[in-house]
C-alpha cells in the first residue's frame, strides 16, 4: 500500500495551515474565512441578570419619587384654590368698589417683591460652590414655595431639597440654604419693622420693646462669623461637615439688601390697597412697610400656621391701627394675602413654563 495521500486541511479555508517540521508547528496566515470571523466577533455586552434586581429598584425610587411629586403638587394647587375662594368671599365686596388700577399696580408690587427675595437667596447659592443661573433659579424657588400653602413650614424646604438636588446642590446644602434665607427673612424684616415703628408712633415701642432687640439679635447672626459657625454646625449634624460653604461680607450683604427691598415692594403693595379702600397716602406710607415686614417676620416664625396664616393679619391690623379702623384693616390684609397668593402660583406656572421651553431648545 502506497503512502497515504494528506487530505487537504479543512483549516486551509480558514486561512491556518499547521505543519510539521521537526516536531514543531508554525501558523501561515491566508484569507480569513467570513463566516468564522463572525462567529468570532464578540456579542455586546448586556447587563447580566444581577442587575436586574438594581434596575427594578431605581424604577420604583423614580415612580416614589414621581409620585411625591404629583401629590405634592394636587395637593398644593387644592389648597391654593380653597384659600383662595375663601379669601374671595370676604373681600369680593370692597374689590368692587375699588379703582382696579390700585388693584393692578398692588399687584405688580407683589410679583417685584417676589422676584427681589428670589435673587437674596440665589446669590447665596455661591456660597456653597454652586453658580445657578437666574431663569432655573426661579423655576425652584417660585414652585417649592407653594408648599408654604400646606401646614407647616416644612414644606417649602422639603421642595427646595428636592428640586435643588436636580440643579447641582446637595440636599444637605440645600436645607441649610433653606435656613439662612429664611434667617435672612426674619431678621431684616424685624430690622426694617423695629426701624419704622417709632416713626409711626412712639408708644408702640412701649408695647414692642422687645422688637429692636430681637431684630439686632437676628441680624447679628447674619455676619459672617457668626453666620459661618452656625452652618459648619448644621453640615456637622447632617453628617456633611466637608461640604463646599463661603459666606462672606458680600454674599450676606447682597442677600439682606434684596430682602430689604423685597419688603419696600411689600409695603408699597399694601399702601396702593390702602389707598384704593380710601385711606390717607400721607399718613399710611410708612405704616405700611413695617406692617408687611413685621407680619411676614413673624409668620415665618411660628411655624405651625400655613404661610402666617393668622400671624400675619393680627400684626397688620396692630401696626395699622394708627391710621385706619381695624374693618378697613383687616380688609386690606385679607386683600394683600389674597394677592400674594395668586401672584405666587403665578410665577410659579410662569416658571415653569419658562423652563420647559428653555431645556427644550437645541
Amino acid at each position: 500500500m502506497g503512502p497515504r495521500r494528506a487530505r487537504p486541511d479543512a483549516r486551509l479555508a480558514r486561512g491556518v495551515v499547521r505543519r510539521r517540521a521537526g516536531g514543531g508547528t508554525h501558523r501561515v496566515t491566508g484569507t480569513p474565512d467570513p463566516h468564522e470571523a463572525a462567529a468570532r466577533t464578540p456579542e455586546p455586552a448586556t447587563a447580566s441578570t444581577g442587575d436586574a434586581p438594581t434596575n427594578a429598584s431605581g424604577r420604583r425610587r423614580r415612580w416614589l419619587v414621581n409620585g411625591v411629586k404629583i401629590a405634592f403638587m394636587v395637593a398644593v394647587v387644592v389648597a391654593g384654590a380653597l384659600y383662595i375662594a375663601g379669601k374671595w368671599d370676604e373681600v369680593s365686596d370692597a374689590v368692587r368698589s375699588m379703582d382696579p388700577l390700585w388693584l393692578v399696580l398692588a399687584f405688580l408690587s407683589v410679583v417685584v417683591a417676589l422676584v427681589l427675595s428670589m435673587l437674596s437667596w440665589i446669590v447665596v447659592w455661591p456660597a456653597f460652590d454652586v453658580r445657578l443661573p437666574v431663569l432655573r433659579g426661579g423655576r425652584v424657588f417660585f414652585v417649592s414655595q407653594l408648599g408654604k400653602y400646606l401646614p407647616g413650614s416644612v414644606w417649602p424646604i422639603a421642595a427646595q431639597a428636592q428640586m435643588a438636588g436636580e440643579v447641582g446642590l446637595a440636599k444637605s446644602s440645600s436645607i441649610v440654604l433653606s435656613l439662612i434665607s429664611m434667617l435672612v427673612s426674619i431678621a431684616t424684616g424685624l430690622g426694617v419693622g423695629a426701624v419704622l415703628v417709632p416713626f409711626i408712633d412712639p408708644r408702640l415701642l412701649q408695647d414692642y420693646w422687645w422688637l429692636p432687640v430681637v431684630g439686632v439679635a437676628f441680624l447679628v447672626c447674619l455676619t459672617p462669623p457668626v453666620m459661618g459657625f452656625g452652618v459648619r454646625l448644621a453640615l456637622r449634624v447632617l453628617r456633611r461637615p466637608d461640604a463646599p460653604f463661603s459666606y462672606g461680607w458680600r454674599v450676606g450683604g447682597s442677600s439682606a439688601v434684596l430682602q430689604a427691598g423685597n419688603w419696600l415692594f411689600a409695603g408699597v403693595q399694601l399702601w396702593l390697597v390702602l389707598i384704593g379702600l380710601g385711606v390717607d397716602p400721607a399718613r399710611s406710607f410708612i405704616p405700611s412697610i413695617a406692617a408687611m415686614s413685621l407680619a411676614f417676620a413673624l409668620g415665618v416664625l411660628l411655624i405651625p400656621f400655613p404661610a402666617g396664616l393668622g400671624v400675619r393679619e393680627f400684626v397688620l391690623t396692630a401696626v395699622l391701627a394708627s391710621v385706619t379702623g381695624p374693618a378697613v384693616a383687616v380688609t386690606a390684609a385679607v386683600l394683600s394675602r389674597l394677592l400674594y397668593a395668586i401672584a405666587d402660583f403665578a410665577m410659579a406656572g410662569v416658571a415653569v413654563s419658562v423652563g420647559r421651553r428653555d431645556r427644550s431648545r437645541p
